[in-house]
């Protein structure tokens, strides 16, 4: 067998570093760092091994109003906010959006406006863990395919992690593969809601705990020598206090759509200007913030988000390690926990956990791409 890869959401550093998490069975463990961004970034980056420029995935939304699914949605903005944005308005929205869409991948539209939601496209077109899901990138799967190696690979988009873990167990005891790759998203969800609760966090990590244990034992009863490794995409930040950067924006008292467009991502507001005016006004107020600051060429540039075009803002404001931007595009109740803050911040920090140092040397999350290729054979 090739290798046995199990990607569990949020599993951050910070989480494992102390706990003993699974250290008899795999005793190599060690800190990653993750993009930054949102798994619909860092989850790209470990299937290619690229930066978001090279893959082309960051945020979930892209501005790009010629190919928005949404199109149908425009007269929406001549109706007063409460009836364009209620409920019903807004499920109608995103299952015409989703369907237009013809995306396989990721989809929600969260607590964006409807009358700005035509002014853009959703960035996750296809299933990322099938072949062909980060086309024109070549991704895991792909090189799976390329050289004939049969491979299992699980994802919230068929299963619950109850039942991934179950069907996995079952394929490797059954030898229905030979490189099987296991992505457990729950534990995210859990966090975003937990993180604060100790006990509860202790419980939930022994319940993964276990569920990695009853993999790796299905695994090495199978061939004895098989590398297991298991990985995150990034940690989990507890949520200390929030801020308003909307009420600030709105009262500047410039226009959406015409002078700017924002989204507002929880932990980064992402601007694009068409007035020259606005975007001085806008920049100006919001440097002067103690709650975060302006992102630099420098940190685009370090980070792999010096996109070509502006599809993915002009200007974006991040918000400190652990300050959330509340309200937001996101949701309306504030989560106590969050990721997507500065990625070098500690508990944003994924984590890499394995039955013995790996021959390639992983620092980043786009390392574990060369990892998987390494132990698959796939060069």
């Amino acid at each position: 067998m090739k290798g046995v890869f199990i990607l569990v959401d949020a599993l951050g550093w910070e989480l494992v570093r102390d706990r003993g998490f699974a250290t008899d069975i795999l005793p190599h463990q060690q800190e990653v760092e993750t993009i930054f961004g949102f798994s619909s970034a860092a989850i790209p980056s470990i299937l290619t091994g690229l930066l978001p420029k090279g893959h082309g995935h960051w945020n979930l939304f892209a501005y790009d109003p010629p190919n928005s699914p949404f199109w149908f949605a425009k007269p929406l903005r001549f109706l007063p906010n409460a009836i364009a944005n209620n409920r019903i308005v807004r499920k109608v929205v995103s299952l015409v959006g989703r369907k237009l869409s013809r995306t396989r991948g990721y989809f929600q539209t969260y607590g964006v406006p409807t009358q700005i939601l035509p002014l853009f496209d959703v960035c996750e077109k296809e299933d990322l863990y099938s072949p062909g899901g980060l086309h024109p990138s070549t991704s895991i799967f792909d090189l799976l395919v390329d050289k004939g190696v049969a491979y299992r690979s699980y994802s919230y988009h068929e299963l619950n992690d109850t039942e991934i873990i179950r069907k996995a167990c079952i394929d490797i005891e059954q030898r229905a593969a030979e490189f099987y790759f296991v992505y457990l998203c729950e534990l995210d969800g859990f966090l975003h809601d937990n993180i604060h609760e100790a006990q509860s966090v202790e419980d939930e990590l022994r319940k993964y705990e276990n569920a990695v244990r009853r993999i790796y034992k299905a695994a090495v009863e199978v061939d004895s020598s098989v590398p297991v490794y298991v990985f995150s995409d990034h940690g989990m930040t507890k949520v200390t206090e929030t801020f308003d950067l909307m009420g600030v924006v709105d009262g500047l008292g410039w226009q959406v759509p015409s002078d700017y467009l924002v989204l507002y991502d929880s932990t980064m507001a992402r601007f694009w200007f068409f007035n020259d005016r606005a975007r001085e006004t806008i920049m100006d107020s919001l440097r002067n913030l103690p709650c975060g600051r302006w992102i630099t060429e420098v940190d685009a540039k370090s980070f792999g988000i010096d996109f070509d075009d502006n599809r993915y803002g002009d200007g974006i404001f991040l918000m400190n390690d652990g300050v959330l931007m509340h309200p937001s595009h996101m949701g309306r109740t504030p989560w106590r926990g969050m990721h997507g803050f500065h990625p070098l911040a500690p508990s944003s920090s994924a984590s890499l956990l394995a039955r013995q140092a790996p021959k390639t040397k992983v620092r980043h999350v786009a390392d574990l791409f060369a990892l998987m290729r390494e132990e698959g054979d796939l060069r």
